[in-house]
């Protein structure tokens, strides 16, 4: 194993311990995790794709991201009507946000490439496969799909209780629309395609369908397997040691910060817990070899 190899592990493990420990003082983790996430995504992605592709997934998330992120709060479109309390801002955005899309967005694009048998190595059926043509929509489908799995099980804590983000209408996800969810869906959709599409038009300029990926195998997969699980079991520990409080959202509605807390964590344990479960049964079983 290489240094590169041992700092992501050790990346990954610190993401377990801190998502399993830290949250039963009442203390929420979510935004030091996913920070710790950019740098486990620089140096994954660059070992993968090599230092141009993943420069150009950095430009288009964070492009993407905090465009449509200014555009929902200055218009209420594709998110809805919210704003920012605190933090630096990039316009009307929080610094931060930009570099989460990316850290958590490559994490999610991972774990949806170990789901569906490293399809970034086969995109667009440059080799002739029939799988090809349909992955390289399928991924960017499921990688966002898993993006939203990711904020279903946090936004209600981190607007309606912690007050990071207010949503200034309300919504009946505990405070939260669900234009909300439907927005990252989009959003998130929007750079995992264009990733995609451009990973294709890479593969069709080499003689090799897998040109674009340097390292593969379960052990650079298992290692995004295990930072997006973290993620998702950091709510049960939250859970037990959370404050149970009544709060209320932007519309003044009053929430249980119990039942908030305990749906996330519901969600959370049948969303991204069983997703990343799902792939680690697909790395235990070997499934991941390639059809070339």
């Amino acid at each position: 194993m290489n240094a590169w190899n041992r700092v992501l592990w050790l990346l990954a493990a610190a993401a377990a311990v801190v998502g399993v420990t830290v949250p039963l003082t009442g203390t929420h983790v979510t935004l030091p995790m996913l920070l710790l996430s950019v740098p486990f995504a620089l140096i994954h992605g660059v070992r993968r794709y090599g230092w141009r592709t993943l420069l150009f997934f950095l430009i288009v998330t964070l492009v993407v991201g905090n465009f449509f992120e200014n555009l929902s709060v200055s218009t209420g479109f594709p998110f809805g009507h919210y704003h920012y309390t605190g933090h630096p801002q990039l316009i009307h955005v929080p610094i931060e946000i930009g570099p989460i899309y990316f850290g958590l967005g490559y994490i999610c694009w991972q774990v949806a490439n170990t789901l569906l048998d490293e399809a970034d190595s086969r995109l667009g059926g440059s080799s002739g496969s029939v799988a090809g043509r349909v992955e390289v929509v399928a991924l960017p489908m499921l990688a966002a799909a898993l993006m939203t799995m990711f904020d279903l099980g946090v936004d209600s804590i981190a607007s309606t209780v912690k007050g990071l983000w207010v949503w200034e209408r309300g919504g009946g996800v505990f405070g939260v629309p669900y234009t909300n969810f439907l927005g990252w869906w989009f959003v998130t959709y929007v750079f995992f395609q264009i990733f995609a599409l451009y990973l294709v038009k890479r593969q069709s300029a080499s003689t090799s369908a897998s040109a674009s990926v340097r390292i593969g195998g379960r052990g650079v997969l298992a290692q995004n397997v295990l930072f997006y699980g973290a993620l998702g079991l950091s709510s049960v520990p939250y859970f037990i040691g959370a404050s149970g409080d009544m709060v209320k959202d932007g519309a003044s509605v009053g929430w249980s910060g119990h039942a908030i807390n305990e749906t996330m964590m519901t969600i959370n344990l049948f969303g991204m817990v069983f997703a990343a479960f799902l792939a680690v049964v697909k790395l235990a079983r070997n499934d991941l070899a390639l059809r070339r």
